[in-house]
């Protein structure tokens, strides 16, 4: 093996490793839809505008990292998400809510509601069977493509590769604290696949050098 070689491997051990490290003592950094959380839901009859409950949003809840999203497709519901909110300022958001819209929704009906933090791999476990089903049938179709290259090393690589670049990415996310969210799992299955493109084309190279050689060779003998 190349010092090069060894040294990207070394180093990658390492970022793996204090990931690990990092995570094992800090956890992942998540956006707020996986943070806790606090949300109240309000609706009317008329219809509302997100634009609306932004402005509204910002008045009471100031810095504070919140959201928000629509909740009934006739428009007429909207929920506000948010890091922190007091009772208070649940209620001042119904005052101006009430205002802007005419209406006269009750504070009573109105529930502040605790969302504990979602746990990253409770997110990440729907993905590990489907992964394992594709990763094992994408094995197959390398063994019995690629098998003039000998099955220890397509084994080993398509196993290993894609394994390493996931536990890779995750490692530099705990690391830098890159938020976990849902731009994170598009992420990681695009990863996914370029490694597999990327094996693709790898095993494919060396099966068609293997091809010409044995070509050259036969052509010599005649």
């Amino acid at each position: 093996m190349k010092t090069k070689n060894i040294i990207i491997y070394v180093i990658i051990c390492l970022i793996i490793i204090a990931g690990i490290a990092v995570w094992d003592s800090h956890g992942f950094n998540t956006e707020l839809q996986y943070s806790s959380r606090y949300q109240i839901q309000l609706s009317n009859h008329t219809g509302i505008q997100i634009s609306d409950i932004e402005e509204i949003a910002s008045e009471v809840l100031g810095d504070t990292n919140y959201f928000i999203q629509p909740v009934e497709i006739f428009g007429n519901s909207v929920s506000i998400v948010a890091e922190e909110m007091t009772e208070e300022q649940k209620d001042e958001i119904v005052d101006k809510f009430n205002e802007k819209y005419d209406y006269d929704l009750s504070k009573d009906d109105v529930q502040l509601v605790y969302i504990p933090f979602t746990r990253v791999k409770d997110v990440i476990k729907h993905f590990i069977v489907p992964g394992i089903i594709t990763l094992a049938v994408i094995l197959i179709y390398f063994l019995i493509r690629f098998r003039k290259l000998g099955w220890k090393e397509v084994l080993l690589k398509t196993l290993f590769f894609p394994v390493i670049a996931e536990l890779l990415m995750y490692s530099i996310m705990a690391i830098v604290r890159i938020p976990f969210g849902r731009i994170t799992i598009a992420l990681s299955i695009g990863l996914y696949v370029a490694v597999i493109i990327a094996l693709t084309y790898l095993f494919e190279d060396k099966r068609n050098k293997i091809m010409e050689n044995l070509k050259n060779n036969d052509r010599k003998e005649d």
